[in-house]
């Protein structure tokens, strides 16, 4: 009976994880289709320093969003994580360090570079939520 547990506790596990793989492959092909279109949306602007300016604010943004994710990963997102599988953390918590993310990207980045995302993609909240998920599951898959 105890064989037949384990086997299974290991089946489980394999399942798992096979299911996370999977996942962090369909979020990485999502995310090269939203920074293709980001480019594709570029290439629609006739105005080449408009088009600068545009691509000087997804450089911003991307820079911000790597710093503040990674400055979150180091001082709270991995020892959280842990307390989670241990089974002594809130998932909630970790939830709210994505907002803290945004919050935080959102406040340093400047009004024009919000406007021009904005125009070019629709949403900068929006924007900015997928790159911290592209940033947070880029860390976890390295």
């Amino acid at each position: 009976m105890d064989l037949i547990k384990t086997d299974l506790s290991n089946l489980l596990v394999q399942l798992v994880l096979a299911l996370i793989g999977l996942l962090a492959a369909y979020a990485t092909a999502y995310f090269a289709k939203l920074k293709a279109k980001a480019k594709a949306e570029t290439a629609k602007i006739k105005d080449d320093g408009e088009r600068q300016l545009f691509n000087n604010a997804l450089d911003d943004v991307e820079k911000l969003t790597t710093v503040t994710v990674n400055s979150i990963e180091q001082t709270t997102a991995k020892d959280l994580r842990e307390a989670i599988k241990a089974g002594t953390g809130n998932r909630n918590e970790l939830l709210d360090l994505a907002k803290k993310a945004a919050f935080e990207i959102t406040t340093g980045i400047t009004p024009e570079a919000k406007q021009l995302i904005t125009a070019n993609l629709g949403s900068f909240e929006d924007y900015v939520a997928k790159l911290i998920e592209d940033k947070v599951l880029a860390l976890k898959t390295t």
